[in-house]
């Protein structure tokens, strides 16, 4: 029998009320167990500055409740259904409790703005794409600008004179009994909501048979029988939380209607759809209503993306699924190089920077038992491991001023003695932070090499104007411009140093990743194309 139970959630206002209306139903059937709340931070909370079109984390605003639950510091989490990415971990499980409240949008003014209409605003407040993009479609003059925070905290902006609109949910709204404050209820023509918008959401570890129990009580069955119907369409179309697809599903007389609109990249316009079944011949009406849709659209423009690094390429498989094309054409070619090192014993830590670090210095030295590494980034942890070595610390942002900072904060080398392995061509900038906080000896263990000739297929390829080139580093941006003309193709960068670079030779990036990892840009690739 359970006495106690641990419940997570976000600390913002609106989702304690959400939480403390969960937990009330629950104790209502359940008088004897105790209901602990506890608050969890998530990046979402903290990263306030970040547009939300910009960030590839799927879990952005539940990954740290999530891992509190595999941790078993909590027995539960409640969410916002459309927080919760549909590709959910093996470990838990989710379904929605209590009935949806209303899943629509609605227009919030300024207090003393007298103007309601749409076409009478001009700046309108919202960090969503589908938001963005439905608005338009009634007023393509209006000025959209992002806007992040809670919702007291983006109608205290907009009360401040920095937007004439915002708009958001109506069920956040409602539950914080902010009704008073809405202009404009959209109906489902003008705004089509975001799959699962107004449901709520909870999640628990996957065999714990009792705490499913106790929530299944609470569960209410016909909003999962439309969320999930909801969240179908949008997994058929390849949407996320962030796509510009919309969708809706409710039961109206014994039948479920479900009304859909896949954004159509080539003509710049919704293609919409609806179906109506009887209940029982209803399952799967999401799939079917969006391959409904998806055969009215446009023939898709292929869209080519030149990939310039040395070796694998792995890391881009993504691209393939999300009808892009991918040609590798490496401009490097990265060579050992012999090197000469000190006694490693004399050394508290070695710092890889890369998976060739790795690999060329591993391959010619003999690693004492007791030194300790650090790697920068995942893929250079994971031939650390496969060398059968395992890292100390291993900071995910490859920024030097970033990566410095991690490990000064980290304590781990602080005032030690550190090897650092890179590349002859990295730059200086890591070495130098380090030494404002540990004594540390920088060895280069392989070289970087230009291609000498120009590749006739490449040149041929960048006459069109779909071709998009991915470069991870500036060395690959100087190999190129040895021999083709930057201004033939749209420039993706993996992140700000080799950004820097390209705009230092004259030329812009389309596209710069916030992550930087082969997996990391091919995330902001495929965000970048669902959002134009």
């Amino acid at each position: 029998m359970i006495n106690k139970l641990v419940v997570g959630t976000r600390a913002s206002k609106l989702a304690l009320k959400q939480t403390n209306y969960v937990i009330n139903k629950l104790k209502e059937i359940n008088p004897s167990i105790k209901f602990v709340l506890k608050k969890i931070k998530t990046k979402g909370d903290i990263l306030l500055d970040k547009d939300l079109n910009k960030i590839i984390d799927k879990g952005f605003f539940v990954s740290e409740i999530q891992n509190e639950l595999l941790n078993n510091s909590i027995d539960i989490a409640v969410h916002s259904l459309k927080d919760l990415p549909s590709e959910g971990n093996s470990n838990l499980s989710s379904f929605t409790v209590t009935e949806r409240e209303d899943p629509m949008d609605v227009l919030v003014t300024k207090k003393e703005l007298k103007e309601k209409s749409i076409k009478g605003l001009k700046l309108i407040g919202t960090s969503s794409v589908r938001r963005k993009k439905q608005i338009q479609m009634i007023n393509k003059d209006l000025q959209i600008k992002s806007i992040r925070g809670n919702v007291e905290t983006r109608i205290k902006k907009l009360d401040n004179g920095e937007y004439d609109g915002i708009i958001l949910a109506a069920a956040g709204l409602k539950r914080l009994g902010l009704e008073n404050r809405v202009s404009k209820s959209f109906n489902i023509n003008e705004m089509t909501p975001a799959a699962g918008q107004g449901a709520l959401a909870v999640e628990f570890r996957k065999n714990d048979k009792k705490t499913f129990s106790i929530l299944k009580k609470i569960q209410h069955e016909s909003t999962e029988i439309c969320v999930n119907e909801e969240r179908n369409f949008l997994k058929t179309v390849g949407g996320g939380c962030s796509s510009p697809d919309a969708v809706l599903c409710i039961f109206e007389k014994n039948k479920l209607k479900i009304k859909g609109k896949i954004f159509d990249h080539t003509i710049g316009k919704y293609v919409s759809g609806s179906m109506i079944k009887e209940i029982g011949d209803h399952k799967n009406i999401g799939v079917k209503l969006a391959k409904q849709i998806m055969s009215k659209l446009s023939p898709k423009i292929i869209k080519h993306i030149i990939l310039t690094n040395e070796g694998d390429i792995t890391g881009f498989k993504s691209l393939l699924s999300n009808d892009l094309q991918i040609h590798h054409f490496p401009l490097i070619n990265i060579n050992p190089i012999d090197f000469n090192h000190k006694d490693l014993k004399i050394y508290d830590y070695i710092v890889f920077t890369s998976k060739n670090g790795v690999k060329n210095f591993l391959d010619k030295v003999d690693i004492p038992n007791d030194m300790k590494f650090i790697c920068i980034g995942n893929k250079t942890e994971k031939i650390l491991n496969e060398y059968g070595f395992k890292s100390a610390f291993t900071p995910k942002r490859n920024y030097s001023t970033l990566m410095a900072s991690e490990l000064k904060k980290n304590k781990l080398i602080n005032g030690r003695k550190v090897l650092l392995v890179q590349g002859e061509i990295a730059n200086n900038d890591f070495n130098l932070k380090l030494g404002n906080f540990c004594n540390v000896d920088r060895l280069n263990v392989y070289e970087t090499n230009l291609v000498r000739s120009y590749n006739e297929r490449l040149k041929k390829m960048l006459m069109s104007k779909n071709t998009f080139t991915v470069f991870t580093s500036p060395s690959a941006f100087d190999a190129f411009i040895k021999f083709y003309d930057a201004k033939n193709t749209n420039i993706i960068s993996i992140g700000n140093t080799t950004t820097k670079y390209i705009n230092s030779k004259g030329h812009d990036c389309m596209l710069t990743s916030k992550m930087q990892s082969y997996e990391g840009i091919s995330e902001s690739i495929i965000r970048y194309f669902n959002q134009i």
